[in-house]
């Protein structure tokens, strides 16, 4: 049988004056209701409890803090002490300090790795957490996902006495025990070619001596960083090594990095990003020679997934901050959010933000199907590489939208920086950026699917088709139903071309591919809605993404077909 999960209460948004006076876990009946779900008992119970904490610390004290890191306390180089010695080191603000003990002091690394919780701890505890961090402070998430990815590569790669020194750094909750990690891969010469890679690696006893540059390293201070160095003369990433490389060597002394400046970046400016300079700094090698790329990808999966759940969370901050705004002001005799176009933008932004958790959160599934149980197949692999580059690709994309969407829904209020959403754009739009632009997550997506991953991709979604059988979701599930098989012929004919058109038509198909699979899965949660609680909203949110996204509009159809009533934006909007 389904958990039950709780009926949600209708929100009304003219209770809060701002998104941070919310509690982003209480108040938050999406993020409650997949935590109920793909959680199992004994883990909520064990959980939860810091689920809300969070909410009230990300809602509260961190989203203060970030507000002033922002504006005014930005990290800065610190190159010579009074001395005249070069000691290279970042100066953070103290609030972001204590936010950088407070959020780690959330779990949102080192529950994965809990020896005392009941029974393994899947990574959707750790999605959660970070979720809600991103709401607040999206700058700080960065190295919470570099953490997170250097943990994992550790985890799933590294030796023991690795594990021992470097991985229980990372995982620590002693916040003076507690060190922070990095993924230094960009050189300026390849950006997303990692086979460019210049970076040298010379084998010296029991470790390996690297020098060259790294032109964007975000915690660029990050006492657990690993890299990729070129360790052998094989061509392009075959010849690639993959090192930890801690800032801090074993007898006390600094490694040899320097930080030659910190990048001047649009947004995220509490995170230092900085070039390094390595000149002869000791690695450790991970794993085999000449493997470095596969790991690092492995890496980068974690970091995808990071990215897609601060996406998601920056869109649900704007569509808090724009709920909130069109309640309270008025015009023309009545509230903003009676006027059927901000209705209308409204009703698109939460179910834009019901289609990603549908994808997130089988991701993050799929994620913890491979690598936290172990328990897959090659098919399994490539659907999970595919779900991660669709997430990280539109997920990303839907933060920058709808904090512009907010950002104009503030009308002129929305241009100043006394509200938040104009750090919630800026800081939105390195999402799409880094970790793989759009073209790389659409290109990766198209050599997952030259590779026999098709096949795991429609298995997955005629699957989930037959599970829905619920009468009231017949037309949907129809409709659905015909838009699954035309994806499934344009991937056949997209396959079927010469590499240049491939590659032309790659965005497009990755885009219908994440529509379809959208779809398909916010209609099996309307149908578990539906099971459990008798609730419907979920339903009327998967037939209007299928209006919004596969409808064609013309003359006749244009006051019909996806229309936003008064209604709709009662059940979708406010939960009632």
């Amino acid at each position: 049988m389904p958990k039950s999960v709780k009926e949600h209460t209708k929100i009304d948004y003219t209770k809060w004056e701002q998104g941070h006076d919310a509690q982003w876990y209480d108040d938050d009946p999406i993020l409650q209701r997949y935590a109920k779900r793909y959680l199992s008992n004994t883990m909520l119970d064990y959980v939860e409890s810091d689920f809300h904490k969070t909410g009230k610390l990300a809602a509260g004290a961190m989203d203060e803090r970030a507000e002033h890191t922002d504006r005014d306390g930005a990290p800065k180089l610190i190159r010579y002490n009074r001395k005249g010695e070069e000691i290279n080191e970042v100066w953070y603000n103290e609030g972001y300090l204590q936010t950088v003990k407070d959020g780690y002091g959330t779990g949102v690394v080192s529950y994965r790795y809990d020896e005392y919780a009941p029974e393994q701890v899947p990574f959707m505890v750790n999605a959660i957490l970070l979720y809600m961090l991103c709401e607040a402070e999206t700058g700080f998430t960065c190295p919470i996902g570099l953490s997170q990815s250097a943990a994992f590569v550790l985890e799933k790669f590294g030796t023991q006495q690795q594990k021992d020194d470097y991985l229980s750094l990372l995982a620590a909750t002693d916040p003076d025990i507690h060190e922070q990690g990095g993924t230094f891969l960009t050189e300026i010469q390849g950006g997303s070619d990692v086979g460019a890679t210049e970076t040298t690696a010379v084998k010296h006893g029991d470790h390996y001596l690297l020098s060259g540059e790294k032109w964007f390293a975000s915690n660029c201070d990050a006492e657990v960083a690993i890299t990729l160095a070129r360790i052998n003369d094989q061509p392009s990433t075959r010849g690639l090594g993959l090192f930890l490389m801690p800032r801090t060597l074993p007898d006390g002394t600094k490694n040899n990095v320097t930080i030659r400046r910190l990048k001047d970046k649009l947004g995220v400016r509490a995170v230092a990003s900085g070039e390094l300079v390595l000149n002869e700094a000791v690695g450790y090698l991970i794993g085999e020679e000449g493997k470095g790329f596969k790991y690092m990808a492995e890496a980068l999966n974690v970091s995808r997934l990071g990215t897609s759940l601060a996406g998601l969370g920056v869109a649900r901050r704007a569509f808090l901050e724009a709920a909130i705004y069109t309640s309270h002001r008025n015009a023309f005799g009545q509230s903003v959010n009676q006027f059927p176009m901000v209705q209308e933008t409204l009703v698109h932004m939460i179910t834009e933000i019901e289609a990603g958790w549908a994808v997130a959160s089988q991701t993050i599934r799929m994620f913890d199907h491979v690598h936290t149980y172990n328990h897959h197949t090659n098919n399994d692999y490539s659907l999970m590489r595919i779900l991660l580059s669709l997430a990280k690709y539109r997920c990303s994309e839907l933060g920058v939208s709808a904090a512009k969407e907010a950002l104009e829904l503030h009308g002129g209020n929305g241009y100043i920086e006394e509200y938040v959403t104009p750090r919630l754009l800026r800081d939105a739009v390195v999402n799409p950026v880094w970790e793989g632009t759009a073209n790389i997550q659409c290109l990766e997506v198209l050599k997952t699917l030259q590779k026999s991953g098709a096949a795991s991709f429609s298995e997955d979604l005629h699957k989930t088709l037959d599970s829905i059988d619920h009468p009231s979701l017949s037309t949907t599930k129809n409709q659905l139903t015909e838009e699954v098989n035309r994806t499934e012929q344009l991937i056949e004919h997209v396959l079927k071309q010469d590499e240049h058109q491939q590659q032309a038509a790659a965005k497009k198909l990755a885009n219908n591919m994440y529509d379809a699979f959208a779809g398909v899965h916010l209609l099996e949660e309307a149908q578990y809605d539906i099971e459990t609680t008798n609730d419907n909203r979920r339903a009327l949110a998967a037939e209007h993404w299928v209006h919004q996204q596969f409808r064609q509009t013309n003359d006749q159809d244009i006051l019909t077909n996806g229309h936003v009533s008064p209604e709709m934006f009662e059940t979708l909007v406010c939960f009632g």
